[in-house]
């Protein structure tokens, strides 16, 4: 099989990477999930990694699955070894093959955000605080998981607040302990101190998989980026895909400085743009362009279109609104001025950012009788 056949040059010069840090900065619609199967592919067939030495760390398990299918729709049996799931599949994996190594029973069990929120409120009531009946317990569970990081929390949480969680953060963990289970952040944590304690687990590991790749690197916290970090440290042979335009998870620890400082971070590590946009016509893509390059801290790329000129003419707008409700009203207005053209309600689409918009949107539908 050509594993380059139908792809661009640069795509081209991604997949025939064998070995060393690479990043990879695939701009939207650039064919990434493309390259990372295509390479993931090459690498079993030309017999340059065994798939059971193939790593693939992705943010959902519906990339994984995907990338998984399509690596084994090509290859067939020989791509059966190959692992690919998000960071806390791999967590969970290596807690489960060590869990007496932590501390945990063989069938430990994982808390989600509504069991840890249940074990912060029962800590509390044993602590002396006036009050402590007026706590955010999500505010609360969101310092402890701060504190066992070793990050700072925003300067805007109550004194109150930080004391608490100092010290609940001990108990917390103990507490885990003593149920024999463990939560989301525990899947990144514990395998970091599993690392660090039993070297001799960080060796089988990282003999394991001699060949890592992640997607969505401008996603990655600090505990992920350590974890990668620890896995590659023995081979160097580490391929980061993602793009620094798209990082928007700062809210919820992604570190943007993780896919800045990659190429420094390694030496003699390739840097490939994936520039060619396959999804967009040139209108919206310079107007995208004109709007990131402001941004001070980024790779720097431009994305060029290679999809047919047809629709260069039309030109994307953008309407600005003072709430919700005008909003609303100003996209039923649009679909009735695209209705009274011709176009048929099945032909329109509209996409919001949040869940809480549809409500807003769905009331004004209701109130000018759109189906």
């Amino acid at each position: 099989m050509n594993w380059l056949e139908g792809l661009n040059p640069e795509q081209q010069q991604a997949v025939s990477h064998n070995y060393g840090p690479l990043l990879i900065l695939a701009g939207a619609g650039s064919g990434k999930t493309t390259v990372l199967v295509a390479r993931t592919g090459r690498l079993i067939a030309e017999k340059i990694a065994d798939s059971k030495s193939i790593c693939v760390l992705t943010f959902t398990n519906k990339s994984a699955r995907e990338l998984k299918l399509r690596v084994q729709k090509k290859v067939g049996q020989q791509a059966k070894g190959l692992w690919a799931g998000t960071f806390h599949s791999f967590g969970l994996q290596l807690l489960r093959k060590n869990y007496k190594l932590v501390g945990l029973p063989a069938q430990f069990g994982i808390l989600d955000q509504s069991d840890s929120q249940h074990v912060v409120k029962d800590l509390i009531k044993n602590i002396k605080n006036t009050t402590k009946e007026k706590f955010d317990i999500d505010k609360i569970l969101n310092l402890i998981n701060l504190n066992r990081c070793g990050k700072k929390a925003a300067p805007d949480y109550l004194p109150e607040y930080h004391e608490m969680a100092e010290v609940l953060t001990p108990l917390y963990e103990r507490e885990l302990k003593k149920l024999g289970v463990t939560d989301f952040e525990g899947l990144l944590l514990e395998p970091l101190r599993l690392f660090k304690k039993h070297p001799e687990v960080l060796e089988s590991v990282q003999n394991q998989y001699q060949q890592i790749m992640v997607d969505e690197f401008q996603d990655t916290n600090k505990e992920q980026l350590e974890l990668v970090n620890f896995i590659a440290a023995k081979h160097l042979n580490l391929v980061v895909v993602g793009d620094d335009d798209q990082s928007i998870y700062g809210w919820r620890g992604a570190e943007i400085q993780n896919i800045l400082n990659f190429p420094k971070a390694y030496d003699r590590c390739e840097v490939i743009k994936l520039e060619r946009n396959y999804r967009s016509s040139s209108s919206i893509l310079d107007l995208g362009n004109a709007v990131i390059q402001k941004n001070i801290k980024r790779h720097g790329k431009v994305l060029k279109s290679e999809k047919t000129k047809k629709l260069e003419h039309e030109k994307p707008e953008v309407f600005i609104l003072d709430n919700e409700d005008e909003e609303a009203d100003f996209v039923c207005r649009e679909i009735i001025n695209f209705k009274a053209k011709g176009i048929q309600y099945k032909d329109i689409a509209i996409l919001y950012r949040s869940n809480t918009q549809g409500a807003f949107i769905e009331s004004s539908l209701r109130k000018n009788q759109i189906p």
